[in-house]
């Protein structure tokens, strides 16, 4: 039986733990509190009856957490240690922790105390509180065991190479899961104790799995192969508004809905707030989602100010709120869903609104903003733009981007008195058939742009792809090279493995062609028609 004074990584997990230049934790802030990670579960409980009083801690404040525990207390052990009035301050856990849970509320602070042969495993465990809404940058220790026995110090260099990749991942300079190419935890592994198997190098074993490596998704990103050493990035883009920011919109929206519909609500433009009562149609959406998003009354307080959003989420949890009373007012927030059904629905079927222009068009010319959108086979946009067809004295002038017209026309920056009567209706119902043939033409070019800039990047990655499956082969081949198993068995293992493979491959290749395969069939919309006049 080993003591803890004989275990000399234990004796320096303690002072990594209590000692200023490491941690100095002391366990006695509710709001920092400490994550172990172990490989064995004897370990995690080797920790657990020692760690208490080492670190002068209550029982009760220490929990552990592995897969031996039933699922719902498992679930008990992490609410727990979300909640500040709860006493448990120190987290010892296997690696059934380190997928898909949430310990960052409260802990920004990790110690590896085993070392995994899979960065995956490390992405994982990081995971849990190198996350959104962590409010501190994140503190992860690994711990390694130095050996005197030079073929193992051999292999511990690899374990901290891997360190090293995970530590770059923490600090955003790359994908640990990339790093290998394999993106199986069990193939991170084999490889690892490939490596040490064969006595390589760091430099031998980063050269290998380099080679051998490719990122699918990077690849439909196009961030494998940057054109002529140039840096790639990612590049993001946004619908244009006509508004500055989602207040607005949805102070303008209710503002226009309050016409017809009976709705009580208050705004508060210094603190970009709204408060809304549930009419009765929105309290029907709410009845299929979960209870605890309802607000008390029915009364909705949404906010664009994020940091008010953090400080209500913080309440909550010491609270013991399943949810925060103020609700963050964005794009995909039910209420704002709410709002732009009940505009759409303000305009009849084939109806669109017509704004008549003084000053920002000339006379005589009308503009149709249309909205057009190319899915693909899954039905969802790849190709989407408003664009402003535009026709002088009853003739095809241009089409331009929806930007330009709103540069052009000032849309965005000032409001229109509309009068609302339309003199001449039948001139706008005769052009329309040219506006949409017009934007069917300009949509099928940016298809055929879109194509090409997508196909022979997608044929090479496709081609990738089957290279990577038949790695997959090899390494199927490599497991089973020494097995102990019959013949007959190793060879009804590695088919059934051969056929996993191969769904796994097939499903992923279907899946990028009807990602990014278009139809020539645009879907077109009117969203409005403006008019200069005198």
């Amino acid at each position: 039986m080993i003591s803890p004074n004989d275990f000399s990584k234990y004796k320096r997990l303690v002072e990594v733990i209590r000692d200023k230049k490491g941690f100095g934790w002391t366990g006695r802030d509710t709001l920092d509190r400490l994550i172990i990670f172990t490989e064995r579960i004897e370990t995690l409980k080797f920790l657990q009856k020692h760690l208490p009083k080492d670190l002068r801690l209550k029982d009760k404040q220490v929990v552990i957490l592995h897969g031996g525990l039933p699922d719902t207390e498992q679930q008990e052990i992490v609410e727990r240690f979300g909640k500040e009035q709860d006493p448990v301050q120190l987290l010892i856990a296997s690696d059934v922790a380190s997928e898909g849970i949430n310990l960052h509320y409260l802990s920004h602070r990790m110690i590896h105390f085993d070392i995994p042969w899979s960065l995956m495993v490390f992405q994982q465990r990081n995971g849990r509180i190198d996350r959104y809404g962590q409010e501190r940058a994140p503190e992860i220790v690994y711990l390694m065991t130095e050996s005197e026995n030079e073929k193992i110090r051999g292999d511990t260099r690899i374990l901290e190479l891997l360190i090293q990749k995970d530590d770059q991942a923490v600090r955003n300079i790359g994908d640990p899961a990339a790093f290998m190419g394999v993106y199986d935890i069990d193939e991170e592994e084999i490889l690892t104790a490939a490596a040490m198997e064969k006595g390589q190098s760091p430099e031998e074993f980063v050269s290998a799995v380099e080679k051998a490596a490719f990122d699918p998704l990077a690849a439909l990103l196009g961030e494998n192969d940057p054109p002529t050493g140039e840096t790639v990035r990612t590049m993001k883009s946004a619908m244009p508004s006509l508004f500055p920011d989602d207040y607005a919109f949805l102070k303008a929206a209710i503002e226009y809905l309050k016409k017809s519909l009976k709705i009580q609500v208050a705004f508060y433009g210094d603190e970009q707030r709204i408060d809304l009562t549930a009419p009765e149609d929105l309290q029907r959406r709410f009845r299929y989602m979960p209870k605890e998003i309802w607000p008390e009354n029915g009364e909705f307080v949404l906010c664009t100010d994020r940091d008010v959003i953090q400080n209500e989420i913080r309440q909550s949890r010491k609270e013991e709120k399943a949810w925060p009373r103020i609700h963050y007012l964005w794009p995909l927030n039910p209420v704002m869903e709410w709002v732009n059904d009940k505009l759409q629905a303000a305009f009849g079927r084939h109806e669109a609104p017509v704004l008549n222009l003084k000053s920002a068009l000339t006379p005589g010319e009308i503009v149709y903003v249309i909205s057009g959108l190319i899915p693909n086979r899954k039905s969802h946009p790849l190709v989407h733009r408003w664009i402003g067809v535009t026709f002088q004295d009853g003739k095809f002038a241009a089409i331009e981007g929806f930007e330009q017209l709103m540069e052009r026309t000032g849309l965005n920056r000032k409001r229109f008195p509309n009068p609302g009567k339309i003199e001449d209706g039948n001139e706008l119902k005769e052009l329309l058939p040219t506006a949409i043939k017009k934007t069917i033409q300009w949509m099928s070019e940016e298809r055929k742009a879109f194509e090409e800039k997508i196909n022979e990047k997608l044929n090479d990655q496709l081609g990738a792809l089957e290279r990577l499956r038949s790695k997959q082969y090899t390494q199927l081949e490599f497991r089973f090279a020494e097995s102990r198993l019959s013949e007959k068995m190793v060879k009804g293992i590695k088919d059934k493995e051969r056929r996993r493979i191969d769904q796994l491959f097939d499903e992923y290749l279907d899946w990028v062609q009807e990602t990014m395969t278009t139809e020539d069939n645009p879907y077109i919309q009117v969203i409005a028609v403006l008019r200069g006049i005198d």
